[in-house]
């Protein structure tokens, strides 16, 4: 049976689903719904690919480790399958563990913009209309103390900068507006002032 086959890009990163659609839930046939097999592909790295189970484990732990990152939380996750944590000169080490006996782990390590692209990617799956995944326990989710990670220093920093910005904008257009109609008053006082004095010399050679 022909299976179908999609590919989420994203500069230096490209993951491919293949799999088939479920016909026993009158599937769409363009779709994927049993995911046979998967492969992510980064520029100048070996290939990852497995089964549905290590696309899961790989989805959580990339998922979970980069919003610890934003959390400014401890930016560690260990798994059966996966392991990703900060690793020298701002690299991220991802260590893949086989489930096959005798098959030593392998070692990834990819900088920000490689993480930024395959979590692209795995957003582009989670968005797509023909490859059905559940998504929801494959998210990170954190209590309201996680929160806490929203600083005050951190809310300034985000918010400051626009308000001051608009503030400057909006001082300047009001300088540069009260500087235009002072000068267009007097502009007009001193005409005035011209044609008065030549209706004032007019009216004298007339006399």
């Amino acid at each position: 049976m022909l299976q179908n086959k999609y590919k989420f890009n994203q500069s230096s990163a490209e993951l491919v689903i293949t799999g088939l659609p479920d016909y026993s839930k009158s599937d769409n046939p363009k779709n994927i719904s049993i995911i046979s097999n998967w492969q992510l592909n980064i520029i100048d790295l070996p290939t990852i690919e497995g089964g549905i189970d290590h696309l899961e484990s790989v989805l959580r732990a990339f998922y979970k480790y980069s919003s610890l990152i934003l959390l400014e939380d401890d930016e560690k996750v260990e798994s059966k399958l996966i392991d990703i944590i900060p690793d020298q000169d701002g690299l991220h080490k991802v260590v893949l563990k086989s489930t096959k006996d005798g098959i030593k782990p392998l070692t990834l390590r990819i900088g920000n913009a490689e993480l930024s692209d395959i979590i692209n990617c795995f957003d582009q799956l989670n968005q797509s209309e023909n490859v059905k995944l559940d998504f929801y326990d494959l998210l990170p989710k954190f209590n309201k103390t996680k929160l806490k990670f929203i600083k005050k220093t951190n809310i300034l920093n985000i918010i400051l900068p626009p308000i001051l910005a608009f503030l400057s904008i909006s001082f300047v257009s009001c300088f540069l507006l009260i500087f235009y109609e002072s000068s267009t008053k007097q502009n007009e006082n001193i005409s005035f002032l011209i044609n008065k004095d030549r209706n004032y010399r007019t009216r004298m050679i007339k006399m």
